[in-house]
């Protein structure tokens, strides 16, 4: 099979053979993912926040 033919094939295949889901499921779908990263960077920098301020003030006993 050569490069051409399969190129061609695969369009085919992603035109004719796949079940796309709609628009607004696409959407919703990454308005979710993106809320949910969101909370959890907040939630890691917020963890990350009270382990830094927890050692600083550990080593300044030091």
């Amino acid at each position: 099979m050569n490069f051409i033919q399969y190129i061609k094939d695969s369009f085919e295949e992603l035109n004719n053979h796949m079940t796309w889901i709609s628009k607004e499921d696409a959407q919703k779908t990454t308005v979710t993912v993106a809320v949910f990263t969101i909370i959890f960077a907040l939630s890691v920098a917020g963890i990350d926040y009270v382990f830094q301020t927890g050692l600083d003030n550990f080593f300044k006993l030091f």
